[in-house]
């Protein structure tokens, strides 16, 4: 995973703000992360980060807030994506569980019940 990990810092001599490290590769990256760098979005988790380094892009003037808040608002759009997905796949699993269980190719087990 390739995200912004604001605990790792390298201390500079000079006055200027410590760097930001990626979480994956340690390497510094800028604010944007580089023309390179890929955000990896696979999962909500990698959503919600992303949205928090943007924040505090933002918060430290590094970012417009203008840029922030369509940054946000389109991590938030991948979010809901993902979200939806994710449900989508416990519904169908669901269903093919209890389709299992009707036809009697599975057997339900419930908490408490015994075998006679």
């Amino acid at each position: 995973m390739s995200g912004i990990d604001d605990t790792s810092t390298v201390e500079n001599n000079d006055e200027r703000e410590p760097e930001i490290l990626d979480a994956v590769t340690g390497e510094p990256i800028d604010g944007e992360g580089g023309p390179n760098h890929r955000i990896d979005l696979a999962n909500l988790r990698d959503v919600r980060l992303e949205m928090a380094a943007v924040y505090r892009m933002a918060k430290r003037g590094k970012m417009k807030s203008g840029e922030a808040s369509k940054l946000v608002w389109m991590l938030r759009q991948i979010g809901d994506v993902i979200y939806l997905h994710e449900v989508e796949a416990r519904v169908q699993e669901l269903e093919d569980r209890q389709a299992a269980i009707q036809s009697g190719r599975l057997i339900e087990h419930r908490a408490g019940a015994t075998a006679h």
